[in-house]
């Protein structure tokens, strides 16, 4: 082996300080490197963040939707609401009606139409005719009474064949309580110069209900009705001396009603009901009877 050689002229006694180096011209075969590492694996991603992260998305994706279809062309949906009679509500929305049941009791029906009533014949007699508590008694085997509950076209075309068309007739109308009928429901009242024939319609059956005999209904009170009287015979204008005699056997007071006054009552002695009723004068006894009515239908 040859002694090296200085290239650049050191002292003596200098060394290669490369000369245990492998031969690095390529013969020799390359030192062995480090081994390659594997870079440790990301850990897992929780399921419930995933979760939560495409949930996020998926409503605001949704809200974005929404919004583009409500503001379509920035337009508003324009709605029609029409109410009919009986509550319910129509609403149409671009041609998409929607129907709603209104609970708003103020809403009105409009009341049905009212013909007159024919007459049924035969004519009754005025003398035969007697206003008691539950209607009209008629004296003939032949007739029925005319009590409360009876068909109107009977018991009103009995009263036009006896006593001619009716002087007055209000027709349908919703009620405010001047005729006994409770407040909101049907009536028709069809007067015959003193005597107010009262009509009701529950169920939508229309009945004779009620009646009023009044000296204030008549201008002309030489009607034949002004004539009726009842069946222990009380007529208007008797005094209240007569009334005391006549039903002396009954219970008689007087009392006062804030709309028409000063009134009597004829309660049942025993069972205590009220009978008849009706405005006077005064308790005087020369004081005259003004109307005799039966009870109202709205207390029956």
């Amino acid at each position: 082996m040859t002694t090296p050689q200085d290239p650049y002229s050191n002292p003596p006694g200098w060394t290669d300080p490369y000369s245990d180096l492998t031969n690095i011209s390529g013969d020799d075969p390359l030192p062995p490197m480090e081994p390659p590492t594997t870079p440790p694996a990301q850990p897992p991603g929780s399921p419930l963040l995933t979760g939560l992260i495409i949930g996020l998305l998926l409503v605001a994706l949704s809200v974005a939707v929404f919004q583009l279809l409500k503001n379509d062309d920035g337009a508003t949906a324009v709605g029609t609401t029409t109410t009919t009679a009986d509550g319910t509500e129509t609403t149409t929305t671009d041609g998409d009606p929607t129907t709603t049941t209104s609970d708003d009791s103020s809403t009105t029906t409009t009341p049905p139409s009212a013909d007159p009533y024919p007459p049924v014949e035969p004519p009754i007699p005025v003398e035969k005719q007697k206003m008691i508590t539950d209607g009209m008694r008629i004296n003939d085997n032949d007739i029925p009474d005319i009590v409360f509950g009876t068909d109107a076209e009977t018991a009103i075309g009995r009263l036009v064949a006896s006593f001619g068309d009716a002087t007055a007739d209000n027709g349908w109308q919703v009620s405010t309580g001047a005729f006994g009928v409770c407040a909101g429901d049907l009536e028709r009242v069809v007067i015959f110069g003193t005597y107010a024939a009262v009509v009701t319609k529950p169920g939508g059956q229309e009945i004779y209900n009620g009646y009023r005999q009044d000296l204030t209904y008549a201008e002309d009170i030489t009607h034949e009705a002004a004539k009726l009287e009842t069946l222990s015979g009380l007529r208007v204008g008797d005094t209240v001396e007569q009334l005391q005699e006549i039903y002396s056997g009954e219970t008689v007071s007087f009392s006062v009603d804030p709309k028409l006054g000063s009134v009597y009552l004829i309660e049942g002695s025993t069972s205590g009901n009220l009978l008849l009723w009706g405005p006077v004068q005064g308790e005087n006894p020369s004081d005259r009877i003004i109307g005799i009515y039966a009870p109202d239908v709205c207390n029956r």
